[in-house]
């Protein structure tokens, strides 16, 4: 950094330690742990397909489904 911007302070310097420790503190949530508590055959599926095979499923048991209001 020195090379780009001359000497930093030891404010600025605190301060993008600070940074990187929040940056490293970030976790991305991608679903997956939760994909594998699936059933296998729904692990590939994605949330709007898994939706028509639940209703699909009920609808074969003969359970009315009926879509809660937006």
């Amino acid at each position: 950094m020195e090379r780009q911007r001359g000497p930093v302070s030891c404010v600025e310097m605190d301060d993008l330690w600070d940074w990187r420790q929040k940056l490293l503190g970030i976790r991305v949530a991608t679903g997956r742990a939760e994909r594998d508590r699936l059933p296998s055959d729904e692990q590939h599926l994605t949330m709007r397909e898994r939706e028509k095979k639940i209703i699909a499923e009920a609808e074969a048991a003969g359970i009315t489904v009926e879509r809660a209001p937006a």
